[in-house]
């Protein structure tokens, strides 16, 4: 294993552990010990890392949606049909929050109510994954499949506010993490969409795509693509082949 791996593994392990602390605890009551103790580093290397406990904190959530952003970049080209992109889209922030409760927990109860957070780095990060679901957005205005009148920006914080304030009240009431929010997503998503909906378009089979789907039917293409190459280089062969035989004969 390189240095440069180790030090990556090594943050990536005091990241968890605070995550989780903070979780728990909240950020004014965790320490740099706990932390330290919980990752098996020393706190001298969590302060080499990161410098102070809040930029401990403000790096996790410019972590985590770095590597949402990166999928959404690789998977959303595939996916085709806006409605389609959004309901993409609006699935993974639902199962980011629900899969990873104390990273909702931390994003939604402690730092978005935090000033100092919304002028940080880690902020704007997040602003540019919220700033894809935009561009989703406007793409379904410029295309024809929503109203020209639709705004945006409001329609970005309809959906992103309603699922915001669902994970605030599932935290807040305890609910388990078996409770079915997905559930919930396809009919906000409908109501939402049959308001802004063209409607003079055509009603018909509506394909539901999450990222997975979306990442698995890459690699399904993919794996057809090869197969067609291979296939096609056989049959040239063959007829190379067939070419010489019938020079040989004449």
């Amino acid at each position: 294993m390189t240095e440069k791996n180790k030090v990556k593994s090594r943050k990536d392990r005091i990241m968890e552990a605070a995550l989780r602390i903070f979780a728990d605890k909240g950020f004014q009551d965790t320490t740099i010990a706990e932390i330290s103790k919980k990752a098996g580093v020393s706190e001298a290397t969590v302060y080499e890392n990161f410098g102070t406990k809040e930029d401990l904190l403000f790096a996790i959530p410019e972590k985590v949606t770095v590597e949402t952003i990166a999928e959404f970049e690789r998977v959303l080209p595939y996916i085709k049909g806006t409605e389609a992109r959004i309901r993409a889209v609006l699935c993974s922030y639902v199962r980011l929050y629900h899969e990873n409760p104390d990273y909702s927990a931390l994003v939604l109860l402690q730092l978005m109510p935090n000033k100092r957070f919304r002028q940080t780095k880690a902020h704007a990060t997040i602003r540019r994954s919220a700033h894809i679901l935009l561009n989703c957005i406007r793409d379904g205005i410029e295309d024809g499949t929503f109203k020209n009148n639709v705004n945006p920006y409001l329609l970005r914080s309809m959906f992103l506010g309603t699922i915001e304030h669902m994970f605030i009240q599932w935290h807040l009431k305890g609910l388990s993490k078996k409770e079915p929010v997905m559930d919930f997503l396809d009919p906000l998503i409908d109501n939402i969409l049959d308001g802004i909906r063209e409607k003079d378009q055509e009603s018909g089979l509506v394909l539901r795509l999450n990222i997975d789907d979306a990442r698995l039917l890459n690699e399904m293409m993919q794996a057809k693509e090869k197969k067609e190459k291979r296939e096609y280089g056989v049959s040239r062969k063959s007829a190379k082949q067939d070419k010489h035989l019938n020079k040989k004969k004449e």
